[in-house]
């Protein structure tokens, strides 16, 4: 099997458009299953207005009253959260929408080092002890805390769980809200964690009569949560995030606003991709390296001073980071490369990983390898008890193929894409053969799973790349996991000999092509074709072939002044014609 190879997955689209916007947008829209003017008008709009009521989350009903009783009683609220961006921003969320209601709130998240994700009977113990928590309330995290929530319980705490990870085969006994459990009956489901404890303040907010600016100013924590947890940008999460990017770009928020000063984007205009790829990386970081509650505090701090600290702190934990990384991903890959290469589920353990940096290691894995992976590191506490994270492909449900093995794992929890457990080390090899089992069963049903595909929407000529176009395909941002960038075709294409290839960046690692043909046309001016990345890649294509073929996506980028027509490359590969 050529685990390399990529299929290009030509859209077709057989049904008439309707006429009201440009044909390559409605032609977009429909092949993303928006077919009728109605739902083309909510998609591209401004003012999207697609959410559903909180009331309709199971349980929600009782969840209000019990807030509302511990309200009035004074009791100690205790929001409890994860180290992720998601559980992080749920976190900072109620704190905000709950300090002018009670002064008896706090909130607490475990360290990725030493506690692990989730609930722990330590942390219970101190909650009890030290915070003196009447109620616990849990956000991005509970669900399949069973044991440490009957804990909570028996030390006197009432426990709520707010999640959105898939629930196991045994539920907590508490109150839960989770668009996922069974008797759900919620239109939507994949909300983050961040946007299930925003729905349960938007139930408070409803029964407590309070104004909504009160709701509506946490928005931007909702978007950065959507995004960075790479839920898909779909339906009301796409209404959720289109608010609150513009709330982000509004920088009311004093953290927000000053982290962007310090990474040199304030005067940006804040998409989708600069918070999932700048903004968002640098409160993972808290989490990753050291206390995530640097995050929550960066981004409830009203005094420019002490968020300026955070800041300055945050970026030196991500610069961290990423050389952790960097060091974790090399040791995989030549692990990968040694051992597992013929594997269909790469399970790579590996000593001495830092355990907060092993999901972006296995994110990258699965990107490079383009299968299923888990990376699985010794814990602190026990050598013999490995923690693991996971990433999967288009296609196979991680969290279900897991679900099928849990015997083999102390404890587990996620969704389809991504997964964290914990294991013992004598049970490595067998989990290892039984994803790859697993593997091979679900080929033989989808024999293209392990083959990256790079969907088609139209083919064009050069022609058709104008500045309308580009300005149009930004409607129908933001893109992400959910709400792909429309990738378009143009094939027989050829070099100029009198305007060579260009290779940028310190490693010339990225190509640019400033003229082209097709077929006899010569292509120059104002448009070019770039690629990030791309210059191995391309050098042997233009050896094997005169001619090849091009994905790519349009853009206009702007220079001094200047506005040039990008094209810029998805894939690319040797033409048919020779």
């Amino acid at each position: 099997m050529n685990f390399n190879e990529k299929k290009w997955n030509y859209l077709q689209n057989e049904s008439p458009l309707p006429g009201a916007y440009n044909p390559y947008i409605e032609k977009i829209l429909m092949l993303k299953g928006i077919k009728d003017i109605e739902e083309m008008d909510e998609f591209l709009s401004e003012k999207p207005i697609r959410t559903y009521d909180p009331g309709k989350l199971y349980n929600m009903d009782k969840v209000v009253d019990r807030i509302k009783m511990a309200l009035d009683r004074q009791e100690k609220i205790v929001f409890y959260g994860d180290y992720d961006v998601d559980g992080i921003t749920s976190v900072a969320l109620l704190i905000d929408f709950f300090y002018p209601l009670s002064k008896k709130i706090d909130y607490y998240i475990p360290m990725r080092r030493g506690e692990g994700y989730g609930l722990n009977k330590e942390a219970i113990d101190e909650l009890k002890k030290e915070y003196q928590a009447d109620l616990m309330i849990t956000v991005d995290c509970g669900i399949s805390a069973v044991e440490e929530i009957q804990y909570a319980k028996n030390q006197g705490i009432d426990v709520i769980v707010t999640d959105h990870h898939s629930p196991g085969k045994e539920m907590p006994d508490c109150l839960i809200i989770n668009p996922k459990n069974q008797d759900c009956q919620y239109p939507y489901k994949n909300l983050c964690g961040c946007a299930v404890a925003f729905k349960v303040a938007q139930a408070l907010q409803v029964s407590l009569n309070l104004p909504k600016t009160h709701l509506n100013k946490l928005l931007d924590l909702v978007a950065l949560a959507t995004i960075c947890d790479v839920v898909p940008l779909e339906n009301e999460n796409r209404t959720l995030v289109k608010y609150g990017l513009r709330l982000i770009n509004r920088k009311k928020r004093t953290g927000i606003r000053v982290l962007l000063e310090q990474i040199g984007m304030s005067h940006k205009e804040i998409t989708a991709g600069h918070v999932g790829f700048m903004i968002g990386p640098h409160f993972n970081a808290s989490g990753r390296m050291d206390d995530a509650a640097l995050g929550v505090r960066l981004l409830m701090t009203q005094s420019d001073s002490v968020a300026r600290k955070i800041a300055t702190d945050l970026i030196k934990l991500n610069k961290e980071r990423r050389h952790t990384q960097d060091v974790g991903l090399e040791i995989c890959k030549n692990l990968v490369d040694k051992h597992f290469l013929q594997d269909l589920f790469l399970t790579v353990e590996a000593p001495d990983l830092h355990e907060g940096v092993i999901g972006i290691i296995a994110g990258r894995l699965r990107d490079l390898y383009y299968r299923p992976i888990l990376v699985l590191t010794p814990s602190e506490e026990d050598p013999d008890i490995y923690t693991g994270s996971g990433r999967s492909v288009e296609g196979f449900h991680l969290f279900n193929a897991l679900s099928e093995l849990d015997h083999l794992m102390i404890k587990f929890g996620g969704h389809a894409n991504a997964c964290g457990l914990k294991i013992k080390r004598e049970n490595i090899d067998v989990l290892r053969n039984k994803l790859n089992q697993c593997i091979e069963k679900e080929l033989k049903k989808n024999p293209d799973l392990l083959k990256k595909k790079i969907n088609i929407y139209a083919e064009m000529t050069p022609e058709h790349v104008d500045e309308e176009l580009i300005d149009q395909l930004k409607r129908l941002e933001p893109y992400g996991m959910g709400n792909e960038k429309p990738m378009f075709m143009m094939k027989d294409l050829s070099l100029c000999k009198d305007s060579p290839v260009q290779s940028l960046g310190k490693e010339n690692q990225h190509v640019k092509i400033n003229q082209f043909y097709q077929g006899e046309n010569l292509i120059s001016g104002n448009i070019e074709i770039i690629g990030f990345g791309y210059t191995e890649d391309a050098g042997k294509i233009f050896k094997e072939s005169t001619f090849f073929d091009l994905v790519f996506f349009p853009q206009m980028n702007e220079w001094k002044g200047k506005k040039t027509k990008q094209l810029l490359i998805g894939d690319m590969r040797a033409s048919d014609k020779r």
